[in-house]
């Protein structure tokens, strides 16, 4: 595979996150691509036979660091809900930095309509949930945080204030940084949750 197949490929899925960010999944057509990637539509068939082939690397793009972000906080030492913390935190930069790709979470339920890009979601989405609900799990198993809570409810708690945040954005009425509104909230999160013992977050 040459670098020039490599770059260019790159540049089919990033033109199309920038377009489903933009107008929408509705509006991503070989003739958009091509039009905003200065590309012609033949070169594009070169690379993907259908929309729904170039959805699947765009999902597949979308997910593509969870690995290697969990293998990072599961490497931490110190108290779980520290890890917690460095995950949301870890997403937060990642989505500061990219945001139309951060958008895509906005295009979930569209996404799950579509046969080839179906289970990736569910297993993408899943995967993000139980990470976070098992870290919130082991916090309060540890004594960090109080264990009146349900783990899979703060983790929806979690990724919801992230979507929900992203949605602002699209409103236009949220200006700020997007790093610092995330960082703020699983601070304040787990301020509240903490018990104060074993190095939970005060």
């Amino acid at each position: 595979m040459t670098e020039s197949f490599i770059s260019t490929k790159d540049r089919i899925i990033s033109t199309a996150i920038d377009i489903i960010s933009e107008s929408g999944l509705s509006n991503l057509t070989t003739k958009t691509i091509s039009v905003k990637a200065n590309l012609s539509e033949p070169l594009l068939y070169r690379f993907y036979g259908d929309i729904n082939e170039l959805l699947v690397d765009v999902v597949n793009y979308y997910f593509r660091f969870d690995k290697s972000i969990r293998k990072t906080i599961q490497a931490k030492e110190g108290p779980w809900s520290e890890k917690i913390r460095a995950y949301v935190e870890d997403y937060a930069i990642y989505y500061e930095n990219y945001y139309t790709l951060s958008t895509l979470m906005l295009q979930y339920e569209e996404l799950l309509h579509n046969p080839a890009t179906r289970e990736l979601i569910v297993e993408g989405a899943s995967n993000r949930k139980a990470y976070v609900t098992d870290l919130f799990q082991r916090a309060m198993d540890a004594g960090e945080l109080k264990d009146g809570y349900d783990a899979g409810h703060m983790a929806d708690c979690v990724h919801g204030f992230i979507r929900a945040v992203c949605l602002k954005r699209r409103f236009g009425s949220e200006r700020g940084s997007l790093k610092k509104e995330i960082c703020d909230f699983i601070n304040n999160m787990l301020r509240l949750l903490s018990t104060g013992k074993n190095g939970g977050a005060l």
